[in-house]
Formats: structure tokens, C-alpha cells, sequence
């Protein structure tokens, strides 16, 4: 898993994987990637605009850049289209909109049974590398 520093500035890469992923994100947390490493608020500046705390949105900034580089993301936005419609829901509200298990099985109106099949089915696929 790739480490983010906030103390840092980011290379320009990395800024700009994040920001291409961050489309996947939910809309307040795509704001908030995009206002840190697009527009290159500090996250000072960023708070005082989502009206979070300091702390609480330097760690939640740091959070969404470490979800976006995951090895994870990366593998359900490249393979999710193959996949059947549940297993794409799923994944897509659990790794990439980054909600619970409890929380994708109430958004999706499924049971948490089925959402944790889905996920297990999905670490399966990653640790063997297909996409099935």
C-alpha cells in the first residue's frame, strides 16, 4: 500500500493518479481530493471549506489518497465492467465509494450476508489475479 504525506508535496504523478481516480469517489470526498491535490489547497484551507476540523481533514484526506492508490481500487476500476451486476455494486460501494459492509448492504437493499459473499469473492479474484 502506498504511503501518503501530507507534509510533502506529492509528485505530480502521484497528484494526478489521484485526482483521475477520485471520480469514482462520493461527491463530498471527490471535492475534497480534488480541492487538496488539483487545486493545491493546503488542507488549512480545505477545512475551513467542508467545515471539518484540521485534523480530522488532514487524516480523511490522507485516508482517500491511500484508498485511491490501493491495489484494490485499481483492480475493481479495471476489471468491474466483466463482472455481474451485484459483484459490481458491491465492490463499487465497498472499495471504491469506500462505504461498510453494513453500509452497502443498507444502500444497495441487499442483505450483509450477500455484500460479504461479493467482497470474499472479490479478495479471491485479487489474490489469484483473474478477473472471472
Amino acid at each position: 500500500m502506498e504511503r501518503v504525506d501530507l507534509r510533502r508535496r506529492e509528485t505530480r504523478e502521484m497528484a494526478e493518479v489521484i485526482v483521475d481516480r477520485s471520480e469514482w469517489l462520493l461527491p463530498p470526498d471527490r471535492d475534497l481530493v480534488r480541492a487538496v491535490f488539483a487545486r493545491g489547497l493546503t488542507t488549512l484551507e480545505a477545512s475551513s471549506l467542508t467545515g471539518l476540523a484540521l485534523r480530522r481533514t488532514r487524516r480523511r484526506v490522507r485516508l482517500l489518497a491511500r484508498r485511491v492508490l490501493s491495489a484494490e481500487f485499481a483492480f475493481v476500476v479495471s476489471r468491474r465492467e466483466a463482472w455481474p451486476p451485484l459483484r459490481r455494486r458491491v465492490a463499487t460501494a465497498c472499495v471504491l465509494e469506500g462505504r461498510t459492509l453494513r453500509e452497502a448492504a443498507a444502500h444497495l437493499r441487499v442483505s450483509l450476508h450477500t455484500v460479504r459473499t461479493q467482497m470474499d469473492v472479490l479478495r479471491a479474484m485479487m489474490d489469484e489475479g483473474c478477473s472471472r
